[in-house]
């Protein structure tokens, strides 16, 4: 019996010491870029995320990494979105959505972020992006709510009851939305009821908007639903409310120059 025991013990030591084995070493570094970019992104340090990400493209290149090189791209376009830098984002998601060696939800999710950069100043454009989205996102299609919020975004201008229609199903039929998603469905809906000159019920849902953006800590976001508070206070000629909008969006503004800083 003593035998055995010590038999097995020297097993488990044996096995106990067998070398860790390691990932190769490109494969370490793009996976440590694309960490250092979410990280550089969610502090708000869009051009350090720029070039993290772009460091994790080039090592995922190198491996032939499609999954991994389509991720970096994905990041790389927000990242220079959110500098400004549209025309950027828009090259480096070019014929992504169409090579098929790229995961399939991958593409759909690089034809909405394409549909979202088109949404400002090409509705044609940004609405076949938009349709490319949906026939690449697969059922259960995991991007609904935010095709759906582009669908009504879209929408807004010339069939306002359409978009809050679609940004309703987003707020109320779909619990389980991502937060910063049921917050952009219920600011739709409130410029919807803007333009229907429903002011009051503009204010008690983008209302809700703000506290769940305010939950997420969303500055982008906290700057358009502050814009669109001032807009609903005039509507309403309520001037102590327009005043704490105003007081809430040059506090934000001074602090950090989002979008809808540029313009109330």
């Amino acid at each position: 019996m003593k035998h055995w025991m010590a038999v097995l013990a020297i097993g488990l030591v044996a096995c106990a010491s067998e070398p860790k084995v390691e990932k190769p070493v490109r494969l370490q570094t793009a996976e440590s870029a694309m960490r250092a970019g979410n990280k550089a992104f969610a502090g708000e340090r869009y051009r350090d995320a720029a070039m993290s990400w772009q460091d994790a493209f080039d090592a995922y290149r190198s491996i032939d990494d499609w999954a991994g090189q389509g991720e970096a791209r994905l990041g790389l376009a927000q990242a220079f979105d959110r500098q400004g830098e549209a025309a950027a984002a828009r090259n480096v998601l070019l014929g992504l959505p169409e090579q098929i060696l790229f995961p399939q939800p991958l593409r759909a999710r690089a034809a909405y972020q394409l549909a979202l950069l088109a949404a400002r100043d090409d509705a044609t454009g940004a609405a076949e992006r938009l349709q490319q989205a949906r026939t690449l996102c697969a059922a259960p299609c995991a991007l609904a709510p935010q095709l759906d919020n582009l669908a009504a975004r879209l929408a807004l201008p010339t069939a306002p009851a359409q978009a809050e229609a679609l940004a309703r199903g987003v707020l109320d039929g779909m619990p389980g939305a991502p937060a910063v998603e049921r917050a952009h469905a219920a600011r739709l809906i409130a410029e919807a009821r803007l333009l229907a000159n429903d002011a009051p019920t503009a204010r008690d849902v983008l209302l809700q908007a703000i506290a769940l953006d305010k939950e997420q800590g969303n500055s982008t976001f906290l700057g358009d639903d502050f814009a669109l508070l001032i807009k609903v206070a005039r509507a309403l000629d309520d001037a102590a409310l327009r005043a704490e909008a105003e007081a809430r969006f040059a506090s934000l503004c001074a602090a950090v120059r989002v979008a809808a800083c540029k313009a109330p």
